[in-house]
């Protein structure tokens, strides 16, 4: 079903690229009219490719291949025109800083652009109808009524666009499940027959430990019957990416975390961090200066913040950052929301993320990645780790500049509860990190940077 996800956003991409082409030559023949010919549109065809590129980079770092919302409502078309616009002037600037080329598209580009954001939300538009009235329901079964499986059939309901449907609950517990508004049953010598009646696919385990031995053999049967069977984490992981705490043991990183596979990627990993963070320390030397000098006249104190932090294994490191606080009377508390303690200028920092930049020096010594979790102060690793099952688990990696929490689309305080959900995110990226992820990660944080403030 991940594969099927994945499919999706291909097929989306795919069609993207078609309707490029096809507003390139629908804008050419508007431009042109009769004397179009076939010579000139391939002419344009060869130098708009890199203009492809730049939408689809641009569609896909703004979240416009994201399935987990519907492609339709006036937010959608909102925010994919005024992405648009962005695509459009990047666009420009290519051709600006691209004059061997032998063509100078200013009206081509601009019908472009109208032509395929038109037709692009009504392919979306298109695309979500499809997937949701044509395509048949995968019906859901949730084998026990737990606190993870009733979030999930609400997600299940608020996504519908995802194609999946609750059909009902067994749990012989009979636990009050009337707030999904999904039917309920507690009797195990009807559960086949209910599962045969309501079109079920998918037989979600909740918790295998509440199964009796008749509830597991009837289950058995089901088999022969093209039923799929999930454990609870499992699907979970599939529909939300994250990991539900609550729904796993020991016995699931014992399962699902093996270190030892991951030793070329982390090897050619740190080959990169080091590069990169190389070359980004060098570029942004300028920048540095410049915000120095803001730092120094937001008030005294000194340019950069050092506080010890915990790494991978529990190795406690010294972060650096610029500094965005007052440091009279300051408690260095965790920020809070509309904190008075930030500076005007610390403010602008954390809204575009400069504050970030001097974390190069970290990743060049070894002690962070790019991509990561983020890493928490020794004291609250402490106290959390009380509160919180599994939290030291995520010290299993390096921590990061950005991490798979931190495009999210949420804002998560040290609190127990945000970090509660963080550590979902967290758990997820330990598992499922690889090359991929993490260049996805890394154009989602660019988007983030643009979409969301920091605090």
């Amino acid at each position: 079903m991940r594969k099927n996800y994945k499919r999706r956003q291909f097929l989306l991409a795919v069609v993207d690229m078609l309707l490029l082409s096809l507003s390139l030559y629908l804008a050419l023949k508007i431009r042109n009219g009769e004397s179009l010919k076939p010579m000139a549109y391939r002419e344009h065809l060869v130098a708009f490719l890199p203009v492809f590129l730049i939408w689809i980079l641009v569609f896909y770092t703004a979240g416009l291949y994201s399935l987990d919302r519907a492609f339709d409502g006036f937010q959608f078309a909102g925010k994919s025109i005024g992405i648009s616009g962005v695509a459009v002037l990047l666009s420009a600037l290519y051709f600006y800083l691209a004059p061997s080329l032998s063509i100078s598209p200013k009206t081509v580009l601009a019908l472009f652009a109208g032509i395929f954001t038109a037709l692009f939300l009504a392919w979306r538009y298109s695309f979500s109808e499809i997937t949701r009235y044509i395509f048949p329901k995968v019906g859901v079964v949730f084998i026990g009524a737990t606190e993870e499986s009733v979030a999930l059939a609400k997600e299940i309901q608020r996504r519908s666009h995802l194609g999946y449907q609750t059909r009902f609950f067994f749990d012989e517990r009979e636990r009050h499940c009337a707030v999904t508004d999904t039917p309920l049953v507690s009797d195990a010598a009807v559960l086949a027959g209910a599962i045969d009646t309501s079109e079920v696919d998918l037989v979600i385990l909740s918790d295998e430990r509440l199964l009796r031995d008749e509830v597991q053999r009837r289950l058995f049967e089901l088999l022969e019957r093209n039923i799929r069977f999930m454990r609870l984490p499992d699907f979970y992981e599939l529909l939300l990416r994250r990991v539900p705490i609550g729904a796993i043991s020991e016995a699931w990183f014992l399962e699902n975390i093996d270190l030892s596979a991951k030793q070329l990627y982390d090897g050619i990993k740190r080959i990169l961090d080091f590069s990169l963070a190389l070359i980004g320390l060098v570029v942004t030397l300028p920048i540095w200066l410049i915000v120095a000098v803001g730092i120094k006249t937001g008030g005294p104190g000194p340019v950069f913040f050092r506080q010890k932090r915990l790494g991978k294994g529990s190795k406690v490191f010294t972060i650096f950052k610029f500094r965005t606080m007052r440091t009279n009377g300051n408690d260095f508390k965790p920020t809070r929301e509309k904190d008075d303690r930030v500076t005007s200028f610390g403010a602008f920092l954390r809204k575009t993320r400069l504050d970030e930049i001097p974390q190069v020096i970290n990743i060049i010594l070894g002690e962070m990645s790019i991509v990561g979790p983020r890493p928490e102060r020794p004291e609250l690793v402490e106290e959390l780790e009380r509160a919180i099952p599994f939290y030291r688990q995520r010290l299993l990696v390096k921590p990061g500049i950005s991490g798979w929490d931190q495009v999210s689309g949420e804002y998560h305080s040290p609190s127990i509860a945000d970090t509660y959900k963080k550590l979902q995110f967290d758990l997820y990226y330990v598992k499922n990190r690889n090359a991929l992820l993490d260049i996805s990660i890394c154009f989602k944080t660019i988007g983030t940077v643009f979409a969301r403030s920091g605090r």
